[in-house]
C-alpha cells in the first residue's frame, strides 16, 4: 500500500495550508484541494477532477512525496567519540544543592520529584577534576564555558573563587566564559567586586514588580518575599559598574500561567533600572510535577495581546521599544522556525535521520553534581538513572550517551511518521519515567508539543506576508 503524502494540513481562517515535511516549506492551496488532501473524497465530481490536477501539478514541482526516514540515527552518532573526547565546550558545576529561598515552582522544591535541597557541597577537588575534565576534552573547542549552578550557587562563593582562579590557570591562551544563574539576593559589593574583577557573566531571577515576584520567591523558611533586597542590589550593581551592568547581566523570568501577564511585561518595559536589559523568559516547567500547570482566561487573553504587539513590532509597525523584553524573548521561537525554512531547504527526507529534540550529551551541556556524576544538562533529574552518563572519574560512559542522543529509537515508528519531526522539542526530561527513558511518558507530551509547533507555523505564514524578515529582526 502506497503511503500518503507526508504533510500537515492546517488553515487559517478561511485560508488553507499545508507543511511539507519532506520539503520543509508551507503551501497555501484552495479549500477544495485542502479538503481532497485531508479526505481523499469530495461530492462534487468536477471538483474532484479540479482537485486531482492540482495535487498533480504539486507533485510534478516535487511536493507531496511520502518518504519517510527509513533508519532512526542521530547524525552526529558515528561521530560521537570524536566529539565527547574533543569537542566539549560547555562544564556546569553543581557547587551546592542549598538555597536561601524556597520557591514554590523550583525544581528543588516539594513539588517536584527530580531532585530536592540538601545541605550538600561540592569539594574543590571534585570541582577541579571536573575543570580538569573540561580542559582535557576540548581541543576542538572554540569557546569553553564554565557556569555555576545551586540551589543558590552564591551560597558557595568561596568555592566559586577557588574554582575561578584554577580555571584562570588552566584555560590559559584559550577564549572562555565564566556564568552563573542566582536569585540576586547574595550579590554584595564584595562578592561583585570579585565578579566583575573576573568578567563573569550571570543571569539574575527577576519575575516582575514586587507582587509577582514575592507571590513564589520566598526566602527559605518565612514568609518573606525576595523583592526589595533583590532592587537594591540590582540597583546598586547598576549604579556602580554600569558599563558590566548593560553587557553581563540578564534576567530570567519564570511565567506563572495561572496569573495575568500584562503586569510582568509592563514591569519589564518601564520599571528604570532593568527596561534597558535583556530577559529570558519561560512557563513554569511541569515536566517532574505531578500538577500540569493551566492557563488562566485573563493570562490567554493578555497574552494574545502582547503577541499582536510583538507581530507589529516583527513587521516594522510598531517601535521595538513599545514591546516587553519579556515577549521579544518569548517570540525567539518564531525567528527560529523562520530561519529553519529560509535557510534549510531540501528536496527530501534522508533515509537515516533522527527527529529535533535532544542535544548532544556529554558535549553540548555536561552537567556535573556536587558528588561528581555526569548528567546530560541541568534540567533532567538527578533522582533517576536515566540522565545520569558518567563521572568525572570514569568520564562518559559512551553507550549510555548515544542511546539518550538516539532517543528517536523508543519510539521510532511514531516518530518518524509525525509531521513536527524537524520541530521537535522533545529530550530525555519529557522521556524519563524515574528509572528510564520510557516510550508511554514521551508519549504524553507529544500532544503539546504539535499544537506549539502548529501555532508557531501559523504565526510564520502571517508574518512571512507582512513583511517579516528573520535577518532584521
Amino acid at each position: 500500500m502506497k503511503e500518503s503524502p507526508f504533510i500537515h494540513l492546517f488553515h487559517i481562517g478561511k485560508r488553507f495550508f499545508f507543511y511539507d515535511v519532506n520539503r520543509n516549506s508551507i503551501e497555501e492551496i484552495p479549500e477544495y484541494v485542502y479538503q481532497y488532501l485531508s479526505s481523499g473524497a469530495l461530492d462534487c465530481i468536477q471538483e474532484k477532477e479540479k482537485a486531482e490536477e492540482y495535487v498533480r501539478h504539486l507533485q510534478a514541482a516535487g511536493f507531496l512525496k511520502s518518504s519517510r526516514p527509513q533508519v532512526s540515527e542521530h547524525p552526529v552518532t558515528e561521530y560521537y567519540n570524536a566529539f565527547v573526547n574533543n569537542n566539549v565546550g560547555q562544564l556546569t558545576l553543581q557547587v551546592t544543592q542549598k538555597c536561601n529561598l524556597d520557591c514554590e515552582y523550583c525544581v528543588y522544591s516539594e513539588n517536584y520529584h527530580n531532585r530536592h535541597h540538601a545541605d550538600k557541597w561540592m569539594t574543590f577537588e571534585t570541582a577541579r577534576k571536573a575543570i580538569d575534565y573540561l580542559v582535557s576534552h576540548s581541543a576542538d573547542a572554540e569557546m569553553l564555558s564554565l557556569g555555576f549552578y545551586g540551589g543558590e550557587p552564591l551560597l558557595a562563593f568561596d568555592l566559586i573563587k577557588e574554582c575561578t582562579l584554577y580555571a584562570e590557570k588552566v584555560f590559559e591562551g584559550r577564549r572562555f566564559l565564566l556564568n552563573f544563574t542566582t536569585n540576586g539576593t547574595l550579590l554584595t559589593e564584595d562578592k561583585v567586586d570579585f565578579l566583575v574583577e573576573h568578567g563573569f557573566t550571570m543571569m539574575i531571577s527577576l519575575d516582575g514588580p514586587e507582587q509577582v515576584q514575592n507571590r513564589h520567591r520566598k526566602f527559605a523558611n518565612s514568609e518573606v518575599g525576595s523583592f526589595k533586597l533583590l532592587m537594591t542590589n540590582i540597583e546598586n550593581i547598576k549604579k556602580r559598574y554600569p558599563v558590566f551592568f548593560k553587557e553581563n547581566i540578564s534576567f530570567n523570568t519564570v511565567i506563572d500561567p495561572q496569573y495575568p501577564i500584562t503586569e510582568i511585561c509592563d514591569f519589564a518595559l518601564h520599571n528604570e533600572t532593568v527596561r534597558d536589559s535583556s530577559f529570558m523568559s519561560s512557563i513554569v516547567n511541569d515536566t517532574y510535577a505531578d500538577k500540569k500547570v493551566e492557563d488562566s482566561p485573563e493570562f490567554t487573553q493578555e497574552y494574545a495581546y502582547e503577541k499582536f504587539k510583538v507581530f507589529l513590532m516583527m513587521t516594522g509597525r510598531l517601535d521595538k521599544g513599545r514591546i516587553s523584553p519579556i515577549m521579544r524573548d518569548h517570540f525567539s521561537r518564531i525567528k527560529q522556525i523562520a530561519t529553519m525554512f529560509e535557510r534549510y531547504p531540501r528536496e527530501e527526507l534522508p533515509y537515516k535521520g533522527h527527529r529535533g529534540g535532544p542535544c548532544i550529551p556529554g558535549v553540548r551541556k555536561l552537567f556535573v553534581t556536587v558528588d561528581g556524576k555526569f548528567y546530560t544538562c541541568e534540567r533532567v533529574s538527578e533522582d533517576s538513572q536515566a540522565g545520569y552518563i558518567g563521572d568525572i572519574d570514569q568520564g562518559v560512559d559512551i553507550e549510555k550517551a548515544l542511546s539518550i542522543l538516539n532517543i528517536e529509537k523508543i519510539s521510532s515508528k511514531r516518530c518518524r511518521n509525525c509531521w513536527a519531526y524537524s520541530f521537535c522539542g522533545l529530550c530525555i526530561a519529557q522521556a524519563d519515567d524515574g528509572e528510564k527513558m520510557a516510550d508511554c511518558k514521551l508519549c504524553r507530551e507529544c500532544g503539546d508539543c504539535r499544537a506549539g509547533i502548529e501555532s508557531s507555523l501559523m504565526d510564520y505564514v502571517i508574518l512571512r506576508e507582512l513583511g517579516y524578515n528573520p535577518d532584521i529582526i
